[in-house]
């Protein structure tokens, strides 16, 4: 039987593990892109982990230490901290892996404009719920994140089409993990900071949040390849 302590540390391990490892598997070869992924992937994490922190402190979320190994850095334990290199990882991995089968790249004019729908419908879900740090803070970030990579892509070379399937697909290992942190729990809500909507045990502010980090990523990895 594992013991508790290790429950979070296990949960992000076996979500990295498979990925990780076929990284280097010949038709994948995911390694290649290690240079232009892991700039974008610290980045992405450090903006992150400023944000939970904050977060932690202010009791909008907490880390149940019975789940935990009991190594912290600041308020945030350690398996926290590597949620944000190894789910990341995960969700990059998904999108490399997409197109080796798939022709889903085309751009079409409808797409952009379903993508400034989706902008401004989760700006506008921020800014009525800004009394509620997560709601708010999370939705207003993305609305203006995903507006700004509309705006400065003016050549249409952000691959949408395959970031939004990847996002999609990437929606059933997050249910089984986030539904796993939120379950136990070894991850839980004040619900005055958010809308109280769940999905199963899982806030609905963790897939736009999910969603976030993702777009962080995916963005910063493709603006490495071109610089």
């Amino acid at each position: 039987m594992l013991p508790e302590k290790y429950f979070y540390l296990t949960i992000d391990v076996a979500s990295f593990a498979f990925p990780f490892l076929f990284s280097f598997h010949p038709r994948i070869k995911f390694y290649k892109k290690w240079k232009f992924y892991l700039p974008s992937m610290l980045l992405t994490a450090l903006f992150f982990i400023i944000w939970d922190e904050w977060f932690t402190r202010m009791n909008v979320w907490s880390f149940n230490p019975k789940y935990l190994l009991g190594i912290y850095v600041g308020h945030l334990p350690l398996e926290e901290i590597l949620f944000f290199v190894f789910i990341p990882y995960c969700l990059s991995f998904m999108f490399h892996c997409l197109p080796l089968g798939t022709k889903i790249n085309e751009q079409n004019s409808w797409l952009k404009f379903l993508n400034w729908a989706i902008a401004i419908f989760i700006f506008i879900i921020g800014i009525s719920s800004i009394h509620q740090w997560y709601t708010g803070f999370t939705f207003i970030a993305t609305g203006l994140f995903l507006a700004i990579i509309l705006l400065l892509d003016k050549q249409n070379l952000f691959p949408w089409k395959q970031f939004w399937f990847t996002y999609l697909l990437s929606l059933i290992p997050f249910f089984i993990v986030n539904g796993l942190l939120t379950s136990i729990p070894i991850v839980t809500y004040n619900n005055a900071e958010n809308l109280s909507i769940r999905i199963t045990t899982i806030p609905v502010e963790d897939s736009v949040y999910n969603l976030l980090l993702f777009l962080c990523n995916i963005a910063g990895m493709i603006f490495f390849l071109k610089i």
